[in-house]
């Protein structure tokens, strides 16, 4: 027999969600290649709401060494599930060798959901990455896919634009619309920001708000056609995102956390093919 386990979160308000104990969950920490107080404040959060597997879109290391930053993770039991390639790299061949990824870009299954993994940050090989995505998403049979890469693929803040990696943006898009019935949601970083948007409507999660928090003003109006929606906004503060996956379906919820009080700020319930539908606990300001 199967239980659920039901959480009852009060921090100005209340809103309660049920997570059945055999859900995979997963943080998503962006942007985090930096050990320092606002990466063990996130680090913390993550231990106080016992998740201890991570995704990571992008930018795994500014300075130091792998080792050096990641080890204060591996030390306390967190694990390297998904890896993307960001700008900020110790070269693709270490990343990939202290990730044990099985290459630049990929495409794994864990939790019954397929995560294809992109490098956005290389721009020389676009037509092989083109042609990786297409073809995953052809044969993809799993309930849940979700694509996961560094720079976002359209401007969602002032930070960035997104025209920083032109070449690779213009080759996926088309390749997102032709398959945007199988595809959950975007996983992208890049803009040290938090927050949950739509292109279109395709779900997009941005969680790049860890060692360093930059102000920003979200993006929503129209861009090459696309409507961009950013639907909620962080604090300003670090977070993370802890996206969970039931056993099957097609369904999932993200929550973005806060890290300083393990407020979760805004729970998002998504679904294959589907627009994001938001909780109403995102539209509260605390």
């Amino acid at each position: 027999m199967k239980f659920a386990r039901k959480i009852l979160i009060v921090i100005g308000l209340t809103c309660s969600m049920t997570i059945h104990a055999e859900a995979l969950k997963l943080g998503i920490i962006g942007d985090a290649g930096l050990w320092n107080r606002n990466s063990e404040a996130v680090q913390k959060s993550l231990t106080r709401m016992f998740v201890k597997k991570l995704v990571l879109p992008g930018d795994n290391l500014y300075s130091s060494t792998y080792s050096d930053v990641w080890g204060h993770w591996s030390s306390n039991d967190f694990t390297f599930d998904v890896v993307a390639i960001g700008n900020h790299n110790g070269g693709y061949a270490e990343e990939i060798r202290f990730f044990q990824m099985p290459s630049e870009f990929f495409s794994v299954v864990k939790g019954g959901t397929r995560f294809i993994v992109l490098n956005s940050d290389n721009t020389l090989n676009v037509p092989a990455q083109a042609a990786f995505l297409t073809d995953e998403l052809t044969a993809a049979t799993e309930g849940r896919v979700f694509i996961v890469y560094h720079h976002p693929t359209y401007t969602v803040s002032q930070t960035h634009r997104w025209t920083d990696k032109k070449v690779f943006q213009l080759a996926v898009r088309p390749i997102f619309k032709r398959f945007r019935s199988k595809i959950t949601s975007l996983v992208v970083g890049h803009d040290h920001l938090a927050l949950f948007a739509h292109f279109g409507d395709l779900p997009v999660i941005l969680s790049g708000a860890v060692q360093e928090v930059r102000a920003g003003t979200p993006m929503t109006g129209e861009q090459d056609g696309v409507q961009v929606t950013t639907n909620w906004f962080f604090d300003g503060t670090p977070y993370w995102a802890r996206l969970v996956i039931p056993e099957s379906g097609r369904t999932a919820q993200v929550d973005f956390i806060r890290a300083s009080d393990d407020r979760v700020s805004c729970s998002i319930s998504l679904e294959t093919g589907q627009r994001g539908v938001l909780a109403p606990n995102c539209s509260a300001r605390r």
